[in-house]
């Protein structure tokens, strides 16, 4: 909410029972909304009716004057401080969700609830004309006016409270006092719009101005404000000096009670230094144009190519005079760069979005208008009408952006232990083809590391499911490990097959031969004899899901090319022409997803998506609708949709001699069962949960030392997700690694085990913080892009010495859990202490100690001190047997919400100095919260190790404009 802040809401104490107060906010609101609704839209209201869905959820349906319906849906949930409501716009299936702080006192809540009313109403009516919304605000105090002279949507908001106030003032059910305190707030908020001078009338110059302007904004007002809001305004829209005296006397205290309250929110709020720029601006604080998007993002590539070429250099130059780096560590992108540190040293492959060949993320401009306040972009900047989706190259322009505000190295990375305990990066460039280097950097990880890999891997057909399955081949051999250890001492020849499995899963050995031992083996009953009948129904999963792998290993062995898991396809690795039809395995967004890009890409391919009923996100996506209207329909529909439980992949010979694929499905709609039979088959089957792959040579490592791996889950002070946090403890050290962006969305199930629940139970608390009417999902690029400048703020406050910043719990806090459900027994403060699950591995370490890499190297005792010390021997270090390196996975798709529009950029001029990017230029005024996204990155040097020396000046960042013929970047 835009309007207005009582710090009372922002700063109060959260009820002693959160679900009761939850449950009465959302009942008031039940009571109240069709009142509110309209005093707020007046003549432009038709009707406004209460409805539950299956669920039990309540919402509303809005009947306009013209006869257009929308379905508006209220919930109470835990939000930001200081936010007292947000509203979630989707202008494509008509869906607004109301989001008020659990916080709020429930006599607020009407005003509150007429505020986002009519700020939801102004995105709207804009969306219906394809008009993105009005960026500046015109209703604020003062003389200085916004140049559209148009209403933005919070000052719509700002007038749906006017207009409820005006109806209090004159309801027959309020008391004369209630009438007159309603009055007085009324007339208190034609302060803050700026419809009063609050200049004294003898200072002259400023009285004048800020008259005149107060006048030209009760004009352009006019047509928003309610019949009694017009009376009120002809009595209080005046001089304090010129009110009747008893309205004189309420608004003095008004003002005074402002003063009071502005001093507490900035003691509360605190101030921050903002020095980055941001992104998809240019100097002058104006969106780029929406023509110079494709070659700016082209541009800025390879600025960062440029950026990146330069910091691997100086990582080069200081191991080989001897000198270990010694840094904050950040491995991973995608939206998680919204909490960008410029002082980290940024790992990252630019996957997903830069290698995407979509049209762009699935949401709409409206469905991601939080990007202009969480990552500081214009997301209707990007697209002609603000119901279409956000252009591809505006998130790479933005990503791309955020990534060179520091050090960034173009490639991947993993985490290692030191011979000497010490925790590492190894990090492998990649160059402008994307092949990884073949000789490793060395970085030793100052502080935490952070993780945001993007989305976890895919699984693979056939996989089990439901609370005994079993999700991967690597699952499988964890819990079948985990069996033999407890059959050492009882089954001989248990320790030693141990082992060999876990030596066949480092060293990528084929499911078909990790099957074939077990199947062999003279264990395999043992395995299963003693075992409750859900752990013996998993033991068996696990074998059921090394078969699927190994039919799905055979598959692509024989149909190189055209057997691909989904995310080859989003990468653009793959060639859609391979087939002219494909099978997708999967009906959810990676699924469609990556059925218009291969109809998109290859404009003869056919496909057949089979699976269960799509998610109900999807229809309430640009994305989906768009792709049946264009593909499913007409004389040769190029799309079929059909309902089947997937099993394991099948396989049979064409008569062309290729092996090709088949699939019985069902349509639903008429019930008739068909078999697809394609030359292409893509699993999109949703995704699996293991440790993100910058972590699994570490876990490995720990393990084989007989050391402990734990997980908590983190949340703000507000009880906002901000990730999950692993504890890895070995040979008496602890090493704690973050883990951010879409994967915090996935927790490995080897360390938060699925019979805790945790992992449903944050499935749950993102449901409802984005309920699927919203078009998004709490993975999605703007939820992310919130959630990591979030952690950005509370990582940087528990630096400054707050124990409350960042909290570490076992489980999703009880406020998140949905009213009705749970109750709380006696007081219901979230626990503060950490009880983690625990997964501890012990001896087979050291018969399947089978290195995957180079040995790291050692660091000698000063190395571990804040400096930057010498390297020990940087040649000498062990061989070992390579394993294949993991793939990081990409970043998914989001939404968002709103704000401004397009200009040009001058070329930025060279910055001085150490070679540091140019100068940043100072944020655009008008975009309301667009700085929050900063607030929390620490921008001291104190204390920092020091960066790798930088001998040459770094070349500023491109401008918009393309550089002059025979020009290039470098010159």
């Amino acid at each position: 909410m835009d309007g207005w802040t009582d710090p009372r809401a922002a700063m109060g104490t959260l009820p002693q029972y959160p679900h009761a107060h939850q449950d009465e906010l959302v009942s008031a609101a039940g009571r109240g909304m069709p009142s509110v609704a309209a005093a707020v839209l007046g003549d432009r209201l038709n009707s406004f009716d209460a409805d539950r869905n299956r669920d039990g959820r309540q919402y509303f349906v809005l009947k306009d004057s013209q006869g257009e319906s929308a379905t508006v849906w209220v919930d109470a949930v835990p939000l930001v401080r200081g936010t007292l409501a947000d509203t979630a716009t989707n202008t494509t299936s008509q869906h607004y969700v109301i989001r008020v702080s659990d916080r709020l006192p429930t006599q607020m809540l009407d005003r509150v609830l007429a505020h986002e009313l009519g700020e939801l109403m102004a995105v709207r009516e804009r969306a219906a004309s394809g008009l993105a919304p009005v960026r500046e605000d015109l209703l604020r105090e003062g003389a200085q006016l916004s140049a559209e002279r148009e209403l933005s949507a919070p000052d719509r908001g700002r007038i749906g409270e006017l207009n409820w106030l005006a109806a209090r003032t004159a309801a027959s059910d309020l008391t004369a006092e209630q009438q007159l305190a309603a009055r007085a707030e009324f007339s208190a908020l034609l302060d803050t719009c700026g419809i009063r001078p609050t200049a004294e009338m003898g200072d002259e110059e400023a009285f004048e101005a800020q008259d005149r302007a107060a006048r030209i904004r009760q004009f352009v007002s006019a047509r928003a404000i309610s019949v009694a809001s017009r009376r009120l305004f002809d009595t209080l829209a005046h001089p304090i000096e010129a009110l009747p005296p008893a309205d004189a006397t309420a608004l003095r205290a008004a003002r005074d009670a402002a003063v009071r309250a502005e001093r507490q929110v900035e003691a509360f709020i605190g101030r921050r230094e903002i020095t980055m720029p941001m992104p998809g601006y240019d100097q002058n604080g104006l969106p780029l144009p929406r023509d110079q998007l494709e070659p700016a993002a082209e541009r800025w590539a390879q600025y960062r190519e440029q950026v990146s070429e330069r910091t691997v250099g100086a990582l080069e130059g200081q191991l080989a005079a001897g000198q270990f780096p010694l840094r904050k560590v950040v491995i991973g992108g995608g939206a998680s760069l919204t909490g960008r540190d410029p002082e980290a040293l940024l790992v990252d492959a630019a996957g997903r979005w830069h290698l995407d060949p979509g049209n762009g993320i699935v949401q709409s401009a409206d469905q991601d208008r939080d990007l202009a306040q969480w990552m500081g972009v214009d997301p209707y900047a990007a697209v002609e009408d603000p119901r279409h989706r956000v252009s591809i190259h505006a998130v790479r322009v933005w990503e791309d952006q955020l990534a060179t505000q520091g050090d960034v190295v173009n490639g991947r990375a993993r985490l290692r232990l030191g011979l000497g305990g010490e925790l590492l990066a190894e990090i492998r460039p990649s160059g402008p083809d994307g092949q990884a280097s073949d000789t490793p950097l060395w970085v030793a990880c100052d502080g935490t590391p952070s993780i945001a890999t993007g989305l976890t891997p895919d699984a693979v057909p056939g996989m089990p499911r439901g609370t005994t399955g079993v999700e991967s081949r690597s699952e499988a051999v964890r819990l079948i490990g985990d069996r033999l250890r407890e059959l050492e001492g009882q089954a001989p020849g248990a320790r030693e097959l141990r082992a060999w499995l876990t030596l066949a899963e480092r060293g990528g050995a084929d499911a078909r031969t990790v099957l074939g031992a077990l199947e062999s083996s003279a264990l395999k009953g043992a395995l299963m004899d003693g075992l409750d009948e859900e752990s013996g129904a998993r033991m068996d999963n696990c074998f059921t899901a090394l078969d699927s792998t190994g039919k799905w290993e055979t598959a692509r062995e024989a149909a190189p090319g055209r057997a691909l898991l989904g995310d080859e396809v989003a990468e653009n690795r793959f060639d859609p022409r391979a087939a002219q039809h494909w099978i997708i395995a999967g009906s959810g967004g990676t699924g469609v997803a990556n059925a218009e890009i291969i109809l998109r890409e290859n404009p003869d391919a056919y496909v057949t998506i089979i699976g269960n009923v799509p998610p109900a996100a999807l229809q309430h996506q640009v994305q989906y609708p768009e792709m049946l209207e264009r593909y499913a329909t007409g004389e040769n529909p190029r799309l079929t949709i059909g309902r089947t439980e997937v099993g394991a992949v099948e396989t049979y010979q064409h008569e062309n001699g290729e092996t090709w694929f088949q699939a019985d499905y069902v349509i639903e709609a008429t019930g008739e069962r068909r078999t697809a039979r394609a030359g292409g088959y893509v699993c999109s089957l949703g995704r699996t949960n293991p440790l993100p792959p910058a972590l699994q040579i570490l876990a490995d490592e720990v393990r084989d030392r007989g050391g402990e791996i734990s997980g908590d889950l983190q949340f703000d002070r507000d009880d906002q997700y901000i990730g999950y946090g692993l504890t890895f403890a070995v040979d008496g050290r602890e090493h704690r690694v973050d883990v951010d962006g879409a994967a915090s969305w996935q927790l490995p199930r080897e360390i938060f085990a699925p019979k805790t629940g945790v992992q449903a139970a944050l499935n749950r608390m993102g449901l409802r913080g984005l309920p699927s009417e919203t078009g998004n999902a709490a993975p999605g690029f703007s939820p992310i892009a919130r959630q990591s400048a979030l952690r950005a703020r509370a990582v940087a406050e528990a630096a400054a010495g707050d124990p409350d910043a960042v909290r570490r719990l076992p489980t999703v806090p009880e406020r998140w859990q949905r009213p009705g459900l749970t109750r709380p027994s006696t007081a219901v403060a979230a626990p503060t202490a950490v009880a983690p699950t625990v997964e501890t591995e012990t001896a087979a370490a050291q018969a399947t100690q089978a290195d995957t890499s180079a040995e790291p190297p050692a660091l000698t005792p000063a190395e571990t001190t804040p400096a930057e010390p010498t390297l020990a021997e940087p040649t000498a270090q062990p061989t070992a047997q390579p394993t294949p390196e993991p793939t990081a996975q990409p970043e998914l798709e989001a939404s968002a919400q709103p704000e401004p529009e397009a200009s040009a950029q001058p070329e930025p001029e060279a910055s001085e100095g150490r070679g540091a990017p140019a100068a940043p230029a100072a944020p655009a005024p008008g975009i309301s919260g667009s700085h929050l996204w900063q607030m929390g990155v620490h921008r001291g040097g104190a204390g920092r190790p020091n960066a790798p020396d930088r001998q040459e000046q770094q070349p500023p960042p491109p401008g918009h404009e393309p550089p002059e013929p025979g020009v290039g970047l470098d010159d």
